[in-house]
């Protein structure tokens, strides 16, 4: 293909002048054109358009010098440039752009340019439009009818369409909201768990669902629990059940199908062939639907596990019934008829059949029953005697920790053969005695599990320390007194008892030594039957031992030391006479002096004023005494004209005794 170059004049070639030079910038179909023009180009300076188009080479190695040229123009084909150029398309931005001077052009016209890359063309023309995506997802599906019903998008509806579980519990749908979920569902190949738990449908909504599972092929688990669909719904989707081929498992509890509704399902449930779980417990069952599930257990071949849960089969007729099919269909394994009111071994006896009989049954739930005694007995013969159970379930009936007994020694019995099944008994709320734990604890050692509510009696009562209770209250009251000397500690009459066991009567002697008189006679006797002995006495070295260990800081108190006895003395202690000698005689006063001086020291001793009558009479009677004992020492006195040295000594001594007692009788006078 040859390319052809457009004149100078044209976009793709800008002519640059600077001074006495000219640089020529030839563009081969470039997509530069778009972003300057050729006023723009002229405006930039010469560096700026070389760097530009070294940008613009996709990195080629680009060496442009200035060649000195004039301006020539150039034959080309118009049309063929100008139709190239102006096609704004991605396939031309990868033409290169290379820079030459008109005079190489001229020169060398077999110029080899480098090959072009193909950019895309070839697939231009061979390309095919992509076949269109199928919604099996139904998430536009769902907005677009949501858009028309003008309702709200659930957004857990368009998250859970593309997995495995759409769950809708207690969403509380309206019938547009259901209808465009079905509709969405049918396509659907990804949901196989449809959950609508608590959506209270109608008999409209009931019958939208079953067009959507007849056309979905995708559903393995179909949940309407607590749906209320009644008799009607449940006439509904009887008449669709036969038809479905994917649903094993159907959830139809708390519907209030009712004994009617069950009718209205048995032709649908005996043709189906894909069923294999099926739970339709709290519909209020009786008796008289015993010949409906007769038939259905009999007709069909596939379902394996049902509950039958809180319903009305606790009649000897309903049951024979019920357990004649289950025996003769023989391919239950999970078999579910808590809450039913079993009790009449008659009704029991038909259970216990079944039981021996089956050999595929693996799970068994007799759990809120009224199994006792007989009833009881009949069942327990039964599970010892069947070689397939794993699991039973058999709690909260009303039998005696002596049955408890009797159904561990089951499981003793089965474990003795180590191919037996039998891992579980499941005795919920119910109780043996102390007396069956070594049983059970020989059940556990061989690995199997048993569930019981206890053992009875088997603890130990720990309540309050009886002793330290005494003791506080022995403490408490004798310290309570206000009065610290009728304050008593408890602990020193404790101490204080002796090392042997004494009688009642001794410890009654020590509580009175020390003085103990506010503990009440019931307490001491409380105290005292702590600690018996053989021979009726109280254990005190024991008694000892317990208090101690409880309060270990108790000591006895210090020894008071003894008061040494004084000698009494007489109220008026007399002084001892004092001896006179001859030369104290020499010295002694005159009478007048000795009058004198008495007379002060009466007056200094009473202290009393000398004008008072009291005084005067004191005076007065001292003189009187005064006097009286100098008649006597006058009486007594030798001549003045003897010498002392001549005087007898017995005479004076004498003399002094009398004036010493004179003084005596005086001072006493005065006190």
């Amino acid at each position: 293909m040859r390319w052809h170059v457009k004149p100078v004049n044209f976009k793709c070639q800008v002519v640059v002048k600077s001074g006495p030079n000219k640089y020529i910038f030839v563009y081969f179909f470039s997509n530069l054109y778009k972003m300057m023009d050729e006023e723009n180009m002229k405006q930039e300076s010469v560096a700026v358009i070389k760097s530009k188009f070294k940008l613009y080479s996709s990195g080629a190695k680009l060496i442009m010098e200035p060649i000195p040229i004039l301006e020539e123009d150039l034959s080309v084909d118009e049309c063929d440039s100008k139709h190239l150029l102006m096609r704004n398309t991605e396939s031309f931005t990868c033409l290169r752009q290379l820079v030459i001077s008109s005079s190489s052009i001229t020169k060398n016209r077999l110029f080899l340019f480098p090959p072009l890359e193909d950019p895309g063309i070839t697939a231009t023309f061979n390309f095919e439009d992509p076949t269109p995506d199928i919604d099996d997802i139904g998430v536009e599906a769902y907005k677009r009818m949501c858009k028309e019903m003008e309702i709200v998008p659930i957004s857990r509806v368009i998250k859970s369409l593309a997995t495995d579980t759409l769950d809708l519990k207690y969403y509380g749908l309206t019938s547009k909201q259901f209808k465009a979920l079905t509709e969405t569902l049918k396509p659907n190949s990804r949901v196989t768990n449809l959950i609508l738990e608590d959506n209270w449908l109608n008999v409209e909504m009931v019958s939208m669902l079953c067009d959507t599972i007849v056309e979905n092929t995708a559903l393995h688990y179909l949940s309407l629990r607590e749906c209320r669909i009644g008799e009607e719904g449940a006439e509904k989707l009887g008449k669709v059940l036969a038809s479905l081929q994917s649903i094993k498992s159907l959830d139809l509890s708390f519907n209030d199908i009712g004994d009617h509704g069950l009718l209205h399902l048995q032709n649908g449930l005996s043709e189906n062939m894909s069923l294999k779980k099926l739970n339709i417990s709290h519909n209020n069952l009786t008796e008289a639907s015993g010949e409906a599930l007769e038939k259905i257990l009999m007709a069909n071949k596939y379902i394996e596990d049902i509950d039958l849960s809180w319903s009305g089969f606790f009649t000897t007729q309903c049951n024979k019934r019920l357990f004649n099919a289950l025996t003769r269909s023989n391919r239950i394994k999970v078999l579910n008829l808590a809450w039913n009111g079993i009790g009449d071994p008659q009704a029991a006896r038909p259970i216990s059949r079944y039981i021996r009989a089956t050999d595929t049954l693996e799970e068994l739930d007799l759990s809120n029953n009224r199994l006792v005694d007989e009833s009881l007995g009949v069942i327990r013969g039964a599970i010892l005697k069947n070689r397939s159970l794993k699991i039973v379930r058999i709690g909260n009936n009303i039998y005696t920790p002596d049955d408890a007994h009797s159904l561990l020694t089951v499981l003793v019995s089965k474990g003795k053969d180590p191919e037996d099944p039998l891992k579980v008994l499941d005795m919920e709320n119910m109780y043996i005695n102390k007396t069956s734990k070594p049983v059970l604890l020989k059940i556990i050692a061989t690995g199997k599990t048993v569930k019981l509510g206890g053992i009875l009696s088997d603890y130990e009562i720990k309540g309050p320390n009886v002793h330290k209770l005494i003791y506080d209250r022995c403490r408490y009251i004798l310290m309570k007194p206000k009065r610290k000397k009728a304050k008593k500690d408890f602990g020193h009459f404790i101490l204080s008892l002796p090392d042997i066991p004494i009688i009642p009567d001794e410890f009654f002697k020590v509580m009175k030594k020390l003085k103990i008189k506010k503990l009440d006679d019931a307490l001491v006797k409380g105290l005292m039957d702590l600690y018996p002995t053989k021979n009726h006495e109280i254990n005190c070295p024991e008694l000892v031992k317990d208090y101690m260990s409880l309060y270990p800081e108790t000591e006895l108190p210090p020894a008071k030391p003894k008061k040494q006895k004084k000698a009494k003395a007489s109220k008026k202690q007399k002084k001892p006479e004092e001896e006179l000698m001859v030369h104290d005689l020499e010295n002694a006063p005159t009478t007048d002096e000795a009058d004198n001086k008495e007379e002060n020291y009466n007056q200094s001793q009473l202290n009393l004023p000398a004008t008072s009558p009291s005084d005067q009479r004191f005076q007065q009677h001292s003189r009187l005494n005064a006097n009286f004992s100098k008649q006597h020492v006058s009486n007594m006195d030798p001549p003045a004209h003897q010498s002392m040295t001549n005087v007898d000594p017995s005479v004076n001594r004498s003399k002094v005794e009398i004036i010493a007692k004179s003084n005596t009788e005086l001072n006493n006078q005065a006190e």
